[in-house]
């Protein structure tokens, strides 16, 4: 799969301009099938804040703001390397799952 970039929360001004935006990124992994499937998971989240300015020129209104609009602002604050890091982050996250070991045996003997 690919990273999956989302929104949980928006706060706004008086004048409804985004001043907040917690976002976060996750991506998963499945292998195997009926009772050995295994779900693996990579996650991050943070927030970004804006000073939103009613007067410029390319101001977009609350209403007509779209999801992917908000994201590309996120990304744009944070930077091309940042979304990079995140998502490599998120990608390693799910490599060192797999490749972690666990066991289903008990320690005793019956």
């Amino acid at each position: 799969m690919a990273v999956v970039w989302d929104i949980k929360e928006i706060r706004t001004d008086i004048d409804q301009g985004i001043t907040y935006v917690h976002y976060c990124a996750s991506d998963q992994e499945t292998s195997g099938s009926g009772l050995e499937i295994r779900i693996y998971d990579g996650y991050y989240d943070a927030f970004v804040e804006f000073n939103p300015d009613p007067s410029a020129e390319d101001y977009t209104d609350f209403a007509s703001l779209s999801k992917e609009q908000v994201l590309g602002w996120v990304k744009g604050s944070i930077g091309d390397d940042m979304v990079t890091t995140i998502e490599n982050a998120i990608a390693n996250q799910i490599t060192r799952a797999k490749g972690s070991s666990q066991t289903t045996e008990m320690p005793w003997t019956e």
